[in-house]
């Protein structure tokens, strides 16, 4: 007997499955990188530049490498790692010290135009480029150097091989100096990866604290630069030392003086790594994990032996040190910026400007349209509210009394229970060049935050 087939639901209840994809997510903030001039990671070609290495087997990995126990890498990835909440991973960067730092003209040769890139060749070198950039008839009268390249030593009469776009021929150059400087081996490692936040290095000088320090300043949201300098100016109040200058600037950069004693204590050139690896291990973002660096132990570096006096002379100008206090209490002070601000304000606030940014291109990202309402707008405020509520769980906004200006409806001296306010005006006020733009109304971010104590006054009353 035949049957009669079914018909499909789907003539009365149409249904359609997709799945979304994961939300975006920022970067953790808890990463730090260490730049050394050891020679195992290549500076250009495949796993070059930087190379990324886990708590749990960094020294195993380090050693596969190609890395020794006695490389300056290898000695701060421990200390990096030997902090009481150790982090979770490590980037080691190379700082490239066979690099072209400098070059003047050999032989100008024929043919060349303005604009003109050529190879530079020497045996066991590779990579290195210059441009053209002025010429005496077709000959080259003046070039840059465009890529250092790796491999490289100081000589005369290297050919150069035209690249690109005209045929030039018979130009050398010299190479009279070598080596990246720590700026130019940052830049690279940040090109290279943007995942990693803190960045300490090895063994700089001066000019190199102030160069690193004026570049990181204003990449604040990714990156934080970990001074570390044994400058006896600083120690001393001398006019115009290491510490003033960066205080003069109000550079957003976290330095610590820390000498090696005369020999007793060579670990101590890694100061400035052990308190990245201090923020970066404290840096989890789970819930109560606010913190100060202030008051923490340095594991692996030795207290400075200090008068009060140059104690002074080292924190009033907002550089930091890890001092004995009392005779037993071994901590790092005072935990703030060269700003004179304290360091996990700016920390946190790149953590939240960063989870705004996130929570708004996934809102964004995830509809068909935001549309220019005031409903719409509610989406994107509520994602800012999000980014806040995470940022409270943490423990760094907090309620308190607003004591800036008035902003919207929120008023001076208004109680934010929350720590945090997000506001807009209603789109009825939006010109109509801003929505033919595309643009949603302004949102006015307002927190506040828990703050940390680093100091304490006591009064103490008696009576006889």
């Amino acid at each position: 007997m035949a049957t009669t087939p079914p018909l499909p639901i789907s003539n009365i209840v149409s249904l359609s499955v997709s799945v979304a994809p994961a939300a975006a997510s920022a970067n953790p903030f808890n990463q730090g990188l260490f730049i050394g001039n050891s020679a195992v990671i290549p500076s250009y070609g495949a796993n070059s530049r930087l190379r990324k290495y886990a708590a749990a087997t960094w020294n195993t990995a380090m050693l596969t490498d190609g890395f020794t126990i006695n490389e300056p890498e290898y000695i701060a990835a421990g200390i990096y790692f030997s902090q009481n909440e150790p982090a979770s991973y490590i980037w080691i960067g190379r700082q490239d010290l066979t690099a072209i730092a400098t070059a003047t003209l050999g032989a100008g040769g024929m043919g060349w135009a303005v604009g003109d890139t050529f190879t530079i060749a020497q045996a066991g070198a590779n990579y290195g480029i210059g441009k053209v950039l002025t010429l005496a008839g077709s000959a080259v009268a003046t070039f840059s150097i465009i890529q250092q390249g790796t491999g490289y030593a100081v000589a005369s009469g290297l050919v150069c091989t035209a690249v690109a776009p005209s045929g030039g021929s018979g130009l050398t150059i010299n190479v009279t100096g070598l080596g990246e400087s720590l700026l130019q081996a940052a830049q690279a490692c940040r090109a290279a990866n943007s995942v990693w936040y803190g960045l300490a290095v090895y063994n700089p000088a001066d000019a190199d604290n102030l160069a690193l320090a004026e570049w990181a300043d204003p990449l604040w949201q990714s990156t934080r630069y970990y001074i570390w300098s044994n400058d006896a100016g600083i120690l001393n109040n001398a006019t115009n030392n290491l510490a003033v200058q960066l205080k003069n600037l109000s550079l957003r950069v976290l330095g610590v003086y820390s000498t090696t004693q005369g020999g007793l204590y060579p670990n101590n050139i890694y100061a400035a790594v052990a308190l990245m690896g201090l923020e970066m291990g404290l840096n989890t973002g789970l819930a109560g994990s606010f913190f100060s660096p202030a008051a923490k132990q340095l594991v692996g570096i030795a207290p400075e032996p200090l008068t009060e006096t140059q104690y002074t002379a080292i924190t009033g100008n907002f550089f930091n040190v890890y001092g004995n206090f009392g005779g037993q209490f071994l901590w790092f002070e005072t935990g703030l910026l060269s700003n004179g601000q304290p360091s996990y304000l700016w920390l946190y606030l790149a953590v939240l400007v960063a989870q705004i940014q996130i929570n708004e291109m996934n809102v964004i990202g995830s509809l068909p349209a935001v549309p220019q309402t005031n409903a719409g707008q509610q989406l994107l405020i509520t994602a800012c509210n999000q980014a806040c509520a995470l940022l409270a769980s943490i423990g760094f906004i907090a309620g308190a009394v607003w004591r800036g200006q008035a902003v919207l409806g929120l008023a001076t001296g208004q109680s934010l229970e929350s720590g945090y306010l997000n506001q807009s005006q209603p789109y009825a006020q939006q010109s109509s060049a801003n929505r033919a733009a595309g643009q949603s109304m302004p949102i006015y971010c307002c927190i506040t935050t828990a703050g940390a104590v680093i100091s304490v006054q006591i009064a103490v009353y008696t009576q006889q």
